[in-house]
């Protein structure tokens, strides 16, 4: 069998309306402190970064390990606290708000982690990892319509119905994966952060996932940030791409532009250590 991974040219953002504003954004950590607490010495892992999202758009983030992308990620969710800047989703300026409200904010960004074992509990079977945000956030009024509505997004991410009772060490990891995206999807989000979701998947896998995101973003009509240390990963996928080096966005511009036509010798090296593998032809 193979995968067919879409090209640019088949990637089309549907709106140019911003759904989300980033204005210098920075996040430091303390990497000295005196007797009194005081820091002495920071480190910028986001520095000054600026950047707008729009609606129905992938924007893919690559860069190499450490070069601050999973810290952004994250700090558009709060799950790391900016030291300064704005986030504005919709019009509301998420670093300034409440943590409660933040909470709430939740439902409509979901995050998709690297990891897909470590991001279900072991102890809870797969429908009941999918019904707990669910439940959280009061989606639908009642157990029997939840359940119905779980099924039905196992069905979207090529999972069998039978599966709800099963846990997840029953599971490969591409199925793991497809089991986070459909939690990530129960709570019916406008935007969706991929955090490194398919670098832990093989090549064959990896095709797999990538089409079925892209499938569902044209189906369900989300908003997403691909976030990858792998530049060939993130041209498939994405309409832009932001290339990210030492907290600093390096160069930005549509996938094509970045991935055939680099400008900054950094981006030049990662499209340099790209493997050379055809996800076309991948089985």
């Amino acid at each position: 069998m193979k995968v067919e991974i879409k090209t640019s040219e088949q990637k089309s953002s549907s709106a140019n309306e911003p759904l989300l504003e980033v204005k210098n954004l920075e996040v430091a950590f303390p990497i000295k402190k005196n007797f009194f607490g005081k820091i002495l010495k920071e480190f910028k892992a986001v520095n000054n970064v600026s950047f707008t999202v729009e609606k129905g758009e992938t924007v893919g983030l690559v860069g190499e390990s450490g070069c601050g992308k999973t810290t952004l990620g994250r700090t558009l969710m709060r799950l790391i606290e900016p030291t300064s800047g704005s986030i504005l989703f919709n019009g509301v300026n998420l670093a300034e708000i409440p943590a409660d409200e933040m909470r709430k904010m939740r439902k409509d960004i979901q995050i998709i982690f690297q990891d897909p074992y470590g991001s279900l509990n072991p102890r809870l079977t797969i429908g009941e990892a999918i019904n707990e945000p669910m439940k959280i956030h009061s989606i639908l009024p009642n157990q029997k319509q939840r359940k119905e509505k779980i099924i039905d997004l196992l069905e979207k991410v090529d999972l069998k119905p039978e599966y709800f009772n099963r846990y997840p060490h029953e599971f490969s990891g591409g199925q793991r994966q497809r089991i986070c995206i459909a939690r990530a999807l129960s709570l019916n989000p406008d935007f969706i952060i991929c955090d490194e979701s398919v670098s832990a998947l093989d090549v064959s896998v990896q095709a797999q996932v990538l089409n079925l995101l892209n499938d569902l973003k044209d189906e369900l009509g989300f908003t997403c940030i691909f976030i990858s240390h792998d530049l060939g990963v993130v041209h498939y996928i994405s309409n832009r791409i932001m290339v990210m080096n030492k907290g600093k966005i390096e160069e930005s511009g549509t996938a094509d532009e970045i991935y055939l036509h680099p400008k900054k010798e950094y981006t030049q090296r990662l499209i340099a250590a790209i493997p050379k593998i055809n996800f076309r032809e991948t089985a």
